[in-house]
């Protein structure tokens, strides 16, 4: 009697305990959210604040990654989590039905995967996954897969190893041995040394930098990556020598630690012509030193000015509008519309970007010491590198009469893009607004000059920069 109700207390306590609810494998509807026709004003939205705020908002913003209870996340985690942040958050030019992307997506990955809250993550998921958010047709709004993730949040929070350096920006010269310089920076080794754009790298301490036999061109610049690294890595002085258009020269350079980054610096081409380059807008206080450059040059007689914007990849958008200022004056800003109608507007007002929400800007972003307007022609040069905050300022310059010379850029010139974290270490950067000029026009994606000057690269190396020559004529 004693053993048999001893048998039967496991299946008494059995019976006591709920049977757990299996859980769905259809991944939740979230429904798309919708713009309101007008929005309170607000301080500062959820999505700026995680940028940093106004005076920190740049080209591509991280926001933190995301939090999950689930030790291994599915690919159903995945595709839940994409289609929430789209739905909710997405406010690009997509033509696409997003509602019927994510289910034609969700039945495809059934098919493919199985059930998916089985599915784990894999190469094949991110691959799926990758033509998933690219079937949004906006090329600001992609999936990173966990290795390119990690790399990018590596490239934007982990700190430089301080090694000694030219301070050149370089290519492999297209077809041919030998490195062109794309840039000397001002006060860096290579330009004390007289190295300077448009100068070709042949050897460096007598290692020719030639192709090897049968390296790509990728190929190619991990090698001339390699061989200047070594040379210039004791900081010990190095042996250059270099061709000039078709003059062979030979130079000593002494490597050294450069802890800055490049700021704006100009110099007169003719008596009257000023040549001011930008190579970022990632480093505060650029907008500070370009209306001091501009300044100087006028007060020296420069009636015409060349802005040179070919390779900067943007930065930071207070330091564009201010940089804007001195060309467009009153006219420099945009306006960043959102899907949760908390639109941000930056505007130049006196030597001032400020910032405003859904009302009249009033939040100084950065303040110029010597404010500046410049009153003569102004050109300005833009290649495929030129991106972001370079295409904003090449808009609103040619909307105040500049003119444009070069090759299209890049083409995210009209959208702001914040980077989040997914499941599984992955990413997603989502486009999350769109900008207008202050007048209510809608900026472009890109810029394209007419006629194209194609940024000609073998050309350079032998002494001819074809957009800067278009641009003296």
């Amino acid at each position: 009697m004693t053993r048999a109700r001893l048998l039967l207390l496991p299946l008494l306590l059995a019976a006591c305990t709920p049977t757990p609810t299996p859980q769905s494998d259809d991944v939740p509807t979230v429904p798309r959210a919708t713009r309101p026709a007008q929005a309170p004003c607000a301080l500062t939205p959820a999505w700026l604040d995680a940028a940093g705020g106004p005076a920190r908002l740049m080209d591509v913003n991280l926001q933190p990654a995301r939090l999950h209870a689930q030790a291994t996340p599915s690919l159903f985690d995945q595709l839940l989590e994409v289609r929430q942040i789209i739905n909710r958050q997405y406010w690009g030019e997509s033509p696409v039905d997003l509602q019927t992307l994510h289910e034609q997506t969700e039945t495809q990955a059934r098919a493919t995967f199985g059930p998916l809250r089985a599915a784990a993550l894999s190469a094949r998921t991110d691959a799926f996954m990758g033509t998933y958010v690219d079937g949004v047709h906006d090329g600001h709004t992609y999936f990173m897969d966990a290795a390119a993730y990690r790399a990018f949040l590596d490239s934007r929070t982990a700190a430089p190893t301080p090694t000694p350096r030219l301070g050149v920006r370089w290519v492999p010269v297209p077809a041919e041995d030998g490195a062109v310089l794309l840039e000397a920076f001002p006060e860096a080794p290579a330009a004390q040394a007289g190295l300077r754009r448009g100068d070709t790298l042949l050897s460096v301490n007598g290692q020719a930098l030639n192709r090897q036999p049968g390296d790509s061109d990728v190929e190619h610049a991990a090698h001339l990556t390699q061989q200047l690294a070594q040379v210039t890595a004791a900081g010990q002085p190095v042996t250059v020598t270099y061709r000039r258009g078709e003059e062979q020269r030979q130079t000593t350079v002494t490597p050294r630690i450069i802890s800055s980054a490049p700021m704006p610096y100009g110099a007169f081409l003719t008596p009257e012509t000023y040549l001011l380059r930008l190579p970022t807008f990632v480093t505060p206080g650029v907008a500070d030193r370009v209306h001091t450059l501009l300044r100087a040059a006028q007060q020296a007689g420069a009636g015409t000015l060349i802005l040179d914007l070919r390779g900067n990849g943007g930065g930071l958008l207070g330091e564009a509008i201010g940089v804007a200022g001195a060309l467009a004056g009153p006219n420099a800003g945009e306006t960043i519309e959102t899907l949760d109608g908390q639109d941000v507007t930056y505007a130049y007002r006196d030597g001032k970007v400020l910032a405003g929400l859904n009302c009249a800007p009033s939040m100084t972003v950065l303040s110029v010491q010597t404010p500046t307007r410049w009153t003569g022609p102004v050109r300005v040069l833009v290649n495929a590198g030129s991106a972001s905050a370079s295409e904003i300022v090449a808009q609103l310059a040619v909307r105040s009469g500049a003119t444009l010379i070069g090759e299209r850029s890049y083409g995210v010139g009209n959208t702001v893009t914040i980077l989040g974290g997914l499941s599984g270490e992955r990413g997603l950067g989502v486009t999350i607004g769109v900008a207008d000029d202050l007048h209510g026009e809608r900026l472009k994606a890109d810029v394209t000059p007419v006629p194209i000057t194609p940024d000609d690269l073998r050309a350079l190396a032998h002494g001819q920069d074809l957009a800067l020559q278009a641009a003296l004529k």
